[in-house]
């Protein structure tokens, strides 16, 4: 395997490889937007966030139906550990031009795997938001793989990337955490990534320090290029992040299968 000289689409990069630590101010924030139905999952450190909700009537030309009503339903749910459920809205109709508005409201959220549905039934323009606050002491949220068939794109969200637990010795992938420092310090950040089969660290890269396209939040990377030599590793492996943010030192882990 060797780390992509290609530089990372999914995100912009705003520092040079950990080895130089960067000093930085950073928070975790996830956003999504659209107009209807949509589903996406993200991993949260946990602590006190600030989330906002906002839809409207779409404009699609006057004297239309779709300019005069629409319909939104959605919710954010904690998939894991445990399952709960927040209702963002539900059947929602936005006759006039008045929108449907959430916050930005305070909430305490719980470490864990989440989802954003929005329903089906959805035909408004819609904006979610979910910020950290300065409240928060630094944290590091679980390592994903990121991959595509067409290798790294900065078409949209995670330049195109979708979280994956299985890659090829074909494929180009991202290694991908969100990251924030202890109450919004401007602090030192670096670390490295291990790659780890049979228990044993087979390969360890520096990691670099950007922002996601989407959100604005603050993360930890790394590009992947497998090749037919990695064939020696096929099944199961663990990427692991080691991070010192400040004087924190975090460790997180992601597990993936690698194929031919």
């Amino acid at each position: 395997m060797r780390r992509s000289k290609s530089g990372a689409k999914a995100i912009l990069v705003i520092a040079m490889l950990s080895i130089c630590a960067t000093a930085a101010r950073a928070g975790e924030s996830y956003f999504y937007s659209g107009t209807g139905a949509r589903s996406a999952s993200f991993y949260l450190i946990g602590g006190q966030y600030t989330l906002y909700m906002y839809a409207k009537r779409p404009i699609k030309g006057y004297y239309t139906p779709e300019s005069e009503r629409c319909i939104f339903g959605g919710n954010l749910q904690r998939v894991w550990p445990t399952q709960e459920v927040m209702s963002l809205g539900s059947g929602v109709a936005l006759t006039t031009i008045v929108p449907h508005k959430i916050g930005p409201v305070p909430v305490t959220l719980p470490a864990g795997l989440y989802s954003l549905y929005i329903a089906p039934l959805t035909d408004c323009d819609w904006h979610f938001s979910l910020e950290s606050t300065s409240q928060n002491t630094a944290g590091l949220a679980p390592v994903e793989m990121l991959r595509t068939d067409k290798g790294l794109d900065s078409s949209n969200s995670k330049g195109g990337l979708e979280s994956s637990s299985t890659a090829s010795v074909k494929d180009q992938v991202q290694f991908y955490a969100q990251y924030r420092t202890d109450h919004d310090a401007n602090v030192a950040v670096s670390g490295d990534l291990q790659i780890i089969h049979d228990g044993k660290i087979v390969q360890t890269f520096p990691l670099k320090i950007g922002h996601d396209v989407a959100s604005g939040a603050s993360t930890l990377f790394l590009d992947i290029h497998w090749d037919q030599s990695d064939s020696q590793y096929l099944g199961k492996n663990t990427a692991k992040f080691n991070v010192r943010i400040g004087s924190a030192e975090l460790t997180s882990v992601g597990e993936f299968e690698l194929s031919r």
